[in-house]
């Protein structure tokens, strides 16, 4: 299990698998503080530049948590896997096949130039992306993709290092 520390903003009316849900807010983290190569790095750059430190979802409630509280969630590493897959690699992988369909059938039977080629490989890779978004869909709800809370934590005040001078 992938565990995350989250606060709770509010209870919903709404239930998943029979149970009331709230919503969280987990704080984004990255390992940029702690890396070397943090001053030459794109991604350093690209999570400083987001305007969005959080992240909020609806969770089961079966901790009887209320807004305010302090809670453990986790997700199965299983599910976190599968998501990744299909969000990452089958977009990847049916851009990659359209490029190569149109490469070796397109230029020998219809004369495809390279600009046609590209078009099937981004046609490819939008068909990805709409299978991964309607996977997302109909997933959503399975017990492997949908965090649990797993206890109360107590309220962490946020730690400033200590700077060695």
């Amino acid at each position: 299990m992938i565990e995350e520390q989250a606060v709770v903003l509010s209870e919903n009316p709404k239930s998943i698998f029979n149970v009331n849900t709230v919503r969280v807010r987990v704080e984004r983290k990255s390992g940029c503080q702690s890396c070397q190569l943090k001053s030459g790095c794109g991604q350093r750059v690209m999570t400083e530049m987001s305007s969005n430190k959080s992240i909020e979802l609806d969770i089961p409630n079966t901790l009887n948590a209320k807004p305010g509280d302090h809670v453990s969630i986790a997700i199965p590493e299983k599910g976190l896997l599968n998501a990744a897959l299909v969000v990452y690699l089958t977009p990847l992988l049916s851009m990659l096949s359209f490029a190569v369909v149109a490469e070796i059938a397109g230029r020998s039977v219809v004369g495809f130039n390279d600009a046609m080629v590209a078009l099937f490989g981004v046609f490819g890779l939008l068909l990805g992306f709409i299978y991964a978004k309607k996977y997302g869909r109909k997933h959503e709800h399975d017990s492997c993709f949908v965090p649990e809370m797993i206890g109360h934590t107590p309220q962490m005040s946020k730690i400033i290092p200590a700077h060695n001078a």
